[in-house]
């Protein structure tokens, strides 16, 4: 995918996302040394890796260990 094609894809203008390629945190290809190319399955596990739970997902880890805990308490 060329920049373009990637930040249409993403939802992103493209200066974010000549930005992100400068600081590299998004994984690209530079095959001649200028023009940037993007891997549409990078950019998915990329995005992927930056997953935020939703309250639901974290009051449900909350809950589970609390329950761990008051195991463990109650195993001492």
């Amino acid at each position: 995918m060329t920049v373009e094609e990637a930040a249409k894809f993403m939802g992103m203008a493209r200066s974010s996302l000549y930005k992100m390629t400068s600081d590299q945190t998004i994984p690209f290809y530079r095959p001649n040394g200028k023009m940037i190319f993007f891997e549409k399955t990078d950019i998915l596990s990329w995005i992927r890796k930056n997953r935020v739970s939703s309250r639901e997902e974290i009051e449900e880890e909350a809950r589970l260990h609390m329950q761990k805990l008051s195991r463990e308490t109650k195993n001492v």
